[in-house]
């Protein structure tokens, strides 16, 4: 795991992100340029003191679901994804440019809910329609 790095990776991407592109209120005395921690953490599901940890290089090696959680809040592109979980020492998860159709549990699933609205989504929070193509 390359910790400095690791913080460095995520301080400047948490800096890139407008508060108003996740919606959040940018109020007049805001003094952050991008999100603060507190907003990474609500928005991520994970406290506060351990992205300060993360941002310090201080932390343990994170978890694929918390790199997942951090990838979707800071708006990642793939290639930059794949750049955590390099820093962070883990391998990257598959890229979801290619539409997989979703387990046949989940299509049977979803075919009982009928005109239900209803979506699956991935590990890295994509979702799928019905058709299994990919809808954001």
């Amino acid at each position: 795991m390359q910790r400095e790095e690791l913080a460095d990776f995520l301080r400047r991407r948490r800096e890139a992100i407008r508060p108003a592109d996740v919606g959040i209120s940018d109020g007049p005395r805001r003094r952050t340029a991008g999100l603060r921690r507190e907003e990474v953490a609500m928005l991520a599901g994970m406290s506060v003191d351990y992205v300060v940890r993360l941002e310090q290089g201080r932390s343990s090696q994170p978890s694929t679901q918390l790199l997942v959680a951090l990838a979707r809040t800071l708006r990642l592109s793939d290639d930059e994804r794949d750049h955590l979980f390099h820093l962070a020492g883990h391998r990257p998860p598959p890229a979801d440019g290619v539409a997989r159709p979703a387990r046949a549990g989940l299509t049977r699933l979803l075919d009982l809910l009928g005109d239900t609205p209803a979506l699956v989504l991935s590990d890295l929070g994509r979702c799928w329609r019905r058709t299994g193509r990919r809808c954001c």
